[in-house]
């Protein structure tokens, strides 16, 4: 499937479909977990995405996620190369395995991600 800007554009609304559902379930309910982890899920999704759809519009061939982030970088789509660095990481560690305490940090680092996934998307929607 080739990455574009279309898919990103839905990958950023869907995460915060669900971090606007996850807002308005009720504390603690088996609802807000699932809507979290609909969040940590669609935040994998929204940061692979990212960086695929950014080297696809720059023209590079780079493969790799934190290389494309410091390419992203120099060319003016990142501000804060280390928050995205951690969004990378928080994504490798749900890769693996499931752990309640991981997700919870997981879905923290989401809810961070989000507006910088807005703010990327406008400024690739101007290239």
């Amino acid at each position: 499937m080739s990455t574009s800007l279309q898919e990103l554009e839905k990958a950023v609304e869907s995460l915060h479909e669900s971090l606007q559902l996850y807002e308005n379930a009720s504390t603690d309910s088996p609802e807000q977990k699932a809507f979290r982890d609909a969040c940590i899920q669609r935040f994998e999704y929204g940061i692979e995405l990212s960086w695929k759809v950014s080297m696809k519009i720059l023209g590079s061939g780079t493969a790799a996620a934190k290389p494309a982030l410091r390419e992203m970088a120099r060319n003016g789509l990142v501000a804060d190369l280390q928050a995205w660095f951690d969004f990378i990481d928080a994504r490798n560690q749900t890769s693996h395995s499931y752990d309640e305490a991981i997700a919870k940090k997981v879905f923290e680092v989401a809810k961070r991600f989000h507006p910088e996934a807005e703010r990327l998307l406008k400024d690739l929607q101007k290239k």
